[in-house]
């Protein structure tokens, strides 16, 4: 298997670990609307998760390419810097999600770049 396609891979499964994960701590109360800043509250937390586990079955069918989602996770994890540098309002659970969020999506922009390069 080549690395371009393992790194498609990887980004799906990230994607739905990380829907699961979101699902099931709303569904705990380990995240609600006391984490995140305003506006994001528990129907916001079950809708992102809800489309994140969308977002992996369409990574994984191939219906988004390589290119596509190294794009969409460098915008991403921009924009998941700048919400959690620029909003008040986390707790350090929902500090902690989006931070390590922000991280691994940069970390699969970065390869997905360099493997579009090679």
């Amino acid at each position: 298997m080549k690395l371009s396609e393992r790194l498609v891979q990887i980004d799906a499964l990230f994607e739905g670990v990380l829907g699961v994960a979101v699902l099931l701590c709303v569904a705990t109360g380990a995240l609600d609307s006391s984490d995140f800043p305003y506006p994001v509250g528990t129907v916001v937390l079950l809708l992102a998760g809800w489309a994140l586990l969308t977002l992996c079955g369409l990574i994984w069918a191939g219906w988004i390419g390589l290119r596509e989602l190294a794009i969409g996770n460098a915008v991403t994890a921009a924009a998941g810097l700048v919400w959690l540098l620029a909003a008040d309002g986390w707790s350090a659970a929902g500090a902690t999600v989006v931070g390590i969020t922000v991280a691994v999506l940069a970390v699969l922009a970065a390869a997905q770049v360099a493997t579009l390069r090679a």
